[in-house]
């Protein structure tokens, strides 16, 4: 299939029954808005500028900041999932979540989420996840923000911190268990445990897993799942529209018993089927020893079905070229791509830009301006549709479209703002402003090296990938 081949239900592809329930998710997220003006929370207003001075910095508790909701928001927010078919056990599961974070913080973190994507394909993401159940993929939607805002809090641990942090932390002598941790994970991106390169043949990015070079125990739970998480942030990065998924290898040549824990493989499990739903493309289980077919057993007990069958075992070039081309397989693969994994230390002053706070806060406010100004366009569209007015519903969509883009546009420019640079900026895979180059070494001077290069750009989501032949 080639890239402009866009699967169903994914956006540029969805049929008149899925775009219904696209706009009853959208819905009930506008119903959150509405709460923020129709009803009074406990919510501190100087904690709420705070707040919206990042694009998720919540190093708050679960309690602080967010409390429950009153009675009135309860109600309004119960009235629009019962009419969306939500059992009370469901209704009781948003309220119980929503204690823990406010309303607020779901459209902050909803703004966090979706980085340089569509929002509607971030949406699309959480609908196929759970079958097109509206009420079941607005709770899981919830899920995974308290997850990423308040659990594991990815805006600040990992992409505020990443490599460079690490790197310093290391080296700090003050904090034994600190330098330990940070060097623990620099070890990871140092020996390319994985480490993301490429594309396949639907122009998927690639991140290969050498699963031989995990050692249980040599890093703590913490520090590995925050190399996993590292790693993930990293490939999503570089999903070009309309290509929304990825590829990923896990190497098994060298494997054994020793390599396995368990607890890794079930956290990897999670983020695939709950905290980053629909963005695995296909997983490539290559070259695995005999050993691994009563693991294999297992851990797909653990598996949703529907990941599970995004699972293939190959077991030699033959098979791995199916879904990458040969000459864009490594060596150590058995392909014919002489490229090896070296890793960029990082550079002393590669984040200096984080340190201007005031452009960083600036690009904030103008980010969380165009998200308002989006949720009332998207009202805007939900009614026009509803009213079955083609002019207003063109012209609201229209708007909408705009603001998208320039949702979009406004992510580069904070970017450098926000996110520590890692292993693929120094390498020029990710460039200024979203351009993402996957092959930046080569040198196209023959046909079927210019057909390997790819240069892209996060443009209009309606562009596809370009491809220099």
């Amino acid at each position: 299939m080639a890239p402009t081949d866009i699967p169903e239900g994914f956006l540029g592809n969805i049929t008149a029954d899925q775009q219904k329930k696209l706009e009853q998710l959208w819905t009930v997220v506008l119903s959150l808005s509405d709460a923020l003006t129709s009803t009074t929370t406990t919510t501190d207003t100087n904690e709420h500028q705070n707040r919206r001075n990042s694009l998720a910095r919540t190093n708050t508790t679960a309690s602080k900041g967010s409390t429950a909701t009153t009675p009135a928001y309860a109600a309004q927010i119960s009235q629009h999932l019962q009419g969306l078919g939500l059992h009370a056990s469901e209704i009781k599961q948003v309220q119980q979540i929503l204690t823990k974070i406010s309303p607020e913080e779901i459209r902050d973190g909803l703004l966090s989420t979706a980085r340089q994507d569509h929002p509607d394909a971030l949406f699309l993401r959480f609908l196929r996840a759970r079958k097109w159940d509206v009420p079941k993929a607005f709770v899981m939607m919830l899920e995974a923000i308290l997850w990423r805002m308040k659990e594991f809090h990815v805006d600040e641990e990992v992409l505020a911190k990443g490599e460079l942090h690490a790197l310093k932390a290391s080296r700090d002598t003050s904090n034994a268990v600190a330098a330990k941790n940070a060097n623990d994970f620099l070890a990871q991106m140092r020996m390319g445990k994985a480490y993301v390169h490429g594309f396949d043949k639907l122009g998927r990015p690639i991140v290969v897993i050498r699963v031989k070079l995990h050692n249980p125990g040599a890093q703590s739970d913490e520090t590995l799942n925050q190399f996993i998480i590292h790693v993930i942030e990293s490939v999503r990065l570089l999903l070009v529209p309309p290509v929304e998924t990825a590829a990923v290898v896990f190497d098994m040549t060298g494997f054994g018993l020793s390599n396995m824990e368990y607890p890794a493989v079930k956290f990897i499990i999670k983020c695939f089927e709950a905290n980053y739903p629909e963005s695995l493309g296909v997983l490539l289980i290559h070259n695995a020893p005999w050993v691994f077919s009563s693991i294999w057993r297992l851990i797909r007990g653990w598996m949703d079905p529907v990941i599970v069958a995004k699972v293939q075992f190959t077991k030699n070039i033959d098979e791995l070229e199916k879904f990458i081309s040969r000459d864009q397989i490594v060596k150590e693969l058995g392909g014919a791509e002489d490229w090896t994994y070296e890793y960029v230390e990082p550079d002393e002053n590669e984040n200096d830009r984080m340190e201007d706070t005031t452009a960083r806060d600036a690009l904030l406010a103008q980010r969380a301006s165009i998200g308002d100004e989006l949720l009332t366009a998207t009202a805007k569209w939900v009614t026009a549709i509803k009213n079955k007015d083609e002019e207003e519903t063109a012209a609201a969509k229209a708007h909408r479209d705009e603001l998208i883009e320039q949702l979009r546009s406004n992510y580069w420019q904070i970017d450098p703002y926000v996110r520590s640079r890692n292993y693929l900026d120094r390498t020029g895979v990710i460039k200024d402003g979203g351009k993402i180059e996957f092959y930046p070494k080569n040198q196209p001077q023959s046909d079927v090296e210019v057909a390997k290069v790819v240069e892209v750009e996060h443009v209009e989501q309606t562009k596809v990938l370009a491809v220099n032949v």
